[in-house]
């Protein structure tokens, strides 16, 4: 199989793999447990938070470990718009948004908070003036993604920043996209509350994290004992937290990939246009992600072409992995209000460290092959 689907999920780094079987065979006892050997574990968490804390420059005791990305959009939301509730009920994010924002918000709108949203143009971008005119004195939160998951375009998350520096306004970046592919720096971006996954970046699955700066005021979604700085009850997931210290690690062995991810994105990208002009890349003009490419296919059935090109051998996707299974219309296309047909006849390619330029040019065959043969058909 060739994997095109990296913004869904990433594989595994060997090296990562190690590192959970050597915590899962070595460090079994609860990290909670004062005995030495709990304590042993313990240890190998404070060593991940501490990794962590360190790509970002935040304090380690500000990096609370969660089950991934969704949990910490979950608890940067919920828990910082009951815990204000007292100052105001008025959130802004933007319509782009991942599902597991846009379905937290549509709860939060349910229990009396008022919701409002920045809109995007026809390129996806976000307007910083839009955001501005929606600001009240009853704004609490505003929630922005770093880099959107179906378009990869870069949101201006470092100049909202500065607009909300010292407003009282609690700003949420959900950087699950982001981590590990830009630079990240808390000093300068001045968000509250950043969440961050590990299998977006070649970690394991149901492991991720939430920045949280100190003195911001933020109610726990779960009760319990007082892991997390009781901020997240429940014995920790040892391997995977490890797993996650281990694949930020990586990240500097492998600090020159951006250059080559975006290498094969862009040559995948100019190569499948000479093979079929007709075709769209959305966002090509835009400040964007380095490893993902979302195109436009004329005149097929979306769902047909993607079965065809799993068939062949291509893993790709609709849109986001909670969604795509559905093949339902983007929102994220719909919001920057293009033609119909491009909410449904668009494919999401994102690359990866384990990509090669054979790979990708194996790739344009079988597209341009299945694309002529599916739009015949369609």
């Amino acid at each position: 199989m060739i994997y095109l689907d990296n913004a869904a999920t990433t594989q595994i780094d060997p090296a990562v793999l190690l590192k959970l079987k050597e915590v899962e065979s070595e460090f079994y006892a609860n990290p909670s447990s004062v005995h030495s050997a709990g304590q042993k574990s313990r240890f190998v968490i404070e060593k991940s938070r501490d990794i962590i804390a360190e790509t970002i420059g935040c304090l380690s005791k500000e990096i609370i470990f969660t089950s991934g990305g969704t949990e910490s959009n979950n608890i940067a939301l919920i828990g910082t718009a009951i815990a204000n509730r007292e100052k105001g009920n008025h959130i802004i994010s933007t319509r782009v948004e991942h599902p597991s924002v846009l379905n937290t918000l549509k709860y939060l709108s349910s229990i009396g908070f008022s919701v409002s949203f920045i809109d995007v143009d026809e390129n996806g971008i976000i307007e910083i003036d839009s955001l501005q005119k929606l600001l009240s004195d009853d704004t609490i939160l505003i929630s922005v993604m770093m880099v959107n998951n179906e378009i990869g375009n870069i949101f201006p998350v470092y100049k909202i920043g500065q607009i909300l520096k010292d407003s009282g306004i609690i700003f949420h970046v959900d950087a699950i996209q982001a981590f590990g592919k830009m630079d990240i720096n808390i000093i300068e971006l001045t968000a509250d509350l950043i969440s961050m996954s590990a299998h977006k970046i070649y970690g394991p699955k149901g492991v991720g994290a939430l920045y949280v700066r100190s003195g911001t005021r933020i109610n726990n979604l779960f009760y319990g004992g007082s892991q997390e700085r009781i901020m997240r009850a429940g014995t920790e997931n040892l391997s995977g937290i490890a797993g996650f210290g281990k694949a930020v690690e990586q990240l500097l062995i492998h600090k020159d990939e951006r250059k080559q991810i975006k290498y094969l994105r862009d040559s995948f990208e100019s190569k499948l246009l000479s093979m079929i002009p007709e075709i769209e890349i959305h966002c090509k003009k835009s400040d964007r992600i380095f490893n993902i490419s979302n195109i436009f296919f004329p005149n097929i059935s979306i769902d047909s072409f993607i079965l065809n090109l799993d068939l062949e051998g291509i893993a790709c996707s609709a849109g986001a992995a909670c969604s795509s299974g559905s093949l339902t219309n983007s929102h994220v296309l719909a919001a920057m209000k293009l033609p119909k047909e491009h909410l449904n006849q668009s494919i999401r390619f994102s690359f990866g460290r384990f990509n090669t330029i054979a790979e990708i040019d194996q790739t344009i065959k079988i597209i341009t092959k299945t694309y002529n043969r599916v739009k015949k058909n369609a």
